[in-house]
């Protein structure tokens, strides 16, 4: 059996793209991939091949732009739970949803994999200039994090989530603060628990030129 599948929408990140890859490449466990590709521009899919990376097309117009602060909700839930479709035809037990801006440390998804849990998120930051990071708790952003494994509210961008979860019918949907914050709380509401491990802490490519990594409180 693969043990898990690898996958998001991926549009216009040739910039980052070949180090995302490279970071997902090394892990040391079973894996499969499927990418999103949707209204791609740029060298995206060239790269794709070059890497043996399987993916569907799946265009949503360019009305909305793939810079930050340009992206639709509506459109990002529907190419995610696209990706959804294609993991459940697969025989994984784990779907790894990681944006394309990311890349992870050495041996990262096999921590994730022995935590143990529905849902678990790596700790990432997502602002270059407050402290925003993608674990959420009673609606708020934390600043600071201690080294562990956290329950939280919410939660996104490189997370692994169980088979049982999403064949339990949780989906992403439209939201005011992110497709995955749909995604966080129907998977709640169906009793699945959410946790990040803040010890695993990625390269969040920001934009060019632009990387951001969390730093732990002080103990």
């Amino acid at each position: 059996m693969n043990n898990v599948f690898i996958g998001s929408p991926v549009r216009n990140r040739a910039w980052v793209l070949e180090r995302h890859l490279h970071s997902l490449h090394q892990q040391a466990v079973q894996k499969q991939f499927k990418y999103i590709l949707n209204d791609s521009e740029d060298q995206t899919e060239i790269i794709l091949q070059n890497h043996h990376i399987p993916y569907v097309s799946h265009d949503m117009g360019t009305a909305h732009g793939h810079l930050r602060g340009q992206y639709s909700y509506a459109h990002l839930a529907k190419l995610r739970n696209r990706l959804l479709e294609e993991f459940l035809k697969s025989d994984c037990e784990y779907l790894f949803s990681v944006d394309t801006d990311i890349v992870i440390p050495p041996h990262s998804l096999q921590q994730l994999i022995n935590n143990d849990k529905h849902i678990c998120a790596m700790l990432i930051r997502n602002h270059p200039q407050i402290k925003a990071h993608n674990a959420l708790i009673q609606g708020r952003h934390v600043p600071e994090f201690s080294k562990g494994v956290i329950p939280v509210d919410w939660t996104g961008a490189v997370y692994l989530i169980k088979r049982e979860v999403i064949a339990a019918g949780v989906r992403y949907a439209e939201h005011t603060s992110g497709e995955d914050a749909a995604f966080c709380e129907h998977a709640r509401a169906l009793g699945f628990d959410l946790f990040v491990d803040t010890g695993l802490r990625p390269v969040h490519v920001y934009a060019e030129g632009v990387e951001l990594v969390a730093e732990l409180a002080a103990s």
